[in-house]
């Protein structure tokens, strides 16, 4: 493999050399082709291609990182107290949500949260308890936090009818972020590296959800990986329903790489199939609908995954607790890595609940 690389990045050099003239891809190919020996040209056709960047070798290493609920914003009746959301953003700016953050949503090829609400001017609502809404412009808390992609399918998307569906997910686009969910598959790419999202909601008819048609069709479209967000169990549940599992492992079999859960807004367990993961609830992150949380516990996931040409191998999973503020009273809608103590307490919590997971070994991202 040196020797390919050695072979490749020498002919890269030959293009700037000053007494060059032109040299093709073509040209290069021949060179490459004449210096190895056949073994090393049938494997050099195996790993590597040319993408406009220059040539990508398989494998390659891709992360990801998941994290829970994030609502930006609140709603009619917390926008008039003087710790809502709104005033801690006109206070602090829009990078101070997620700056707690930077050291692993930094560190990765990409992160996905689950967005909890609603981007949008309409005044119209549904009728209900709590209707999330927030500006246009705090798309730009996502994309200053890390976040490359969003799913959306959960309880809030429709707080402000349908208009205030299109325009979240209009202003999320215009954003730069890749949106999945409710029926709408998101494709994030990087460096030959396709990851396919879809996301689902509740209520699951018969605590049944077959998914099989959108993973096809994300494979068809090139995706290695295939991530499935669900909205599901019961909120405040520390335990994962029976409806939670049967739907998880149905995904599991229908060909997603990983299941990503949220709506309990605490942290659940973890189930390891077949070295594959069902992440049942990851609890909040960013989250303007308290001003005063009671669970302060939060979890995120970094995957790894080895990535060839047209599959990926199942990941290497690492758990990374979180608080959802540093403050003991109140909060500032900042979640920090939690550490030592604290850190190991938040993993015992999810890995009490989880299931599959006895030989678990939870590794470091840093």
């Amino acid at each position: 493999m040196k020797r390919i690389l050695t072979i490749l990045l020498a002919a890269l050099a030959l293009c700037t050399a000053a007494a060059a003239e032109t040299l093709s891809l073509s040209d290069m190919a021949g060179a490459e082709e004449a210096a190895l020996t056949p073994e090393e040209t049938e494997q050099a056709e195996e790993v590597v291609y040319w993408s406009e960047e220059g040539p990508i070798t398989w494998p390659q290493t891709f992360t990801v990182t998941v994290a829970g609920d994030t609502t930006l914003g609140s709603t009619d009746a917390l926008r008039k107290r003087d710790d809502c959301f709104e005033r801690v953003a006109e206070e602090k700016g829009y990078g101070w949500f997620f700056s707690g953050l930077n050291a692993l949503f930094g560190t990765d090829d990409l992160t996905l949260v689950n967005f909890e609400g609603t981007l949008t001017e309409e005044t119209k609502k549904k009728e209900k308890k709590f209707n999330f809404k927030a500006p246009a412009a705090y798309a730009d808390i996502l994309t200053l936090g890390g976040v490359e992609a969003v799913n959306v399918a959960n309880n809030h998307t429709l707080d402000y009818g349908e208009k205030g569906r299109e325009d979240t997910i209009e202003n999320l686009t215009a954003a730069g972020l890749v949106v999945s969910g409710n029926g709408q598959l998101g494709v994030f790419e990087k460096d030959g590296v396709k990851v396919g999202m879809t996301g689902y909601c509740f209520p699951y008819k018969n605590s049944k959800k077959d998914i099989s048609k959108d993973v096809k069709a994300l494979r068809e479209l090139g995706c290695q990986i295939v991530i499935a967000s669900f909205h599901w169990g019961s909120e405040y549940r520390a335990d994962f329903t029976a409806e939670q599992r049967a739907i998880g492992r149905a995904a599991l079999r229908a060909g997603a790489d990983v299941v990503v859960g949220h709506h309990p807004h605490v942290v659940q367990g973890v189930e390891q199939q077949d070295g594959r993961y069902i992440l049942y609830s990851l609890g909040n992150l960013v989250f303007g609908g308290n001003v005063d949380p009671d669970d302060r516990d939060a979890l995120a996931a970094r995957l790894t995954f080895t990535v060839y040409k047209d599959h990926a191998d199942a990941p290497v999973l690492t758990l990374v607790p979180l608080r959802l503020t540093e403050m003991k009273k109140g909060t500032d809608y900042r979640p920090v890595l939690a550490e030592g103590e604290e850190a190991e307490r938040i993993l015992q919590r999810v890995l009490k609940r989880s299931s599959g997971m006895g030989d678990f070994e939870n590794g470091s991202w840093r």
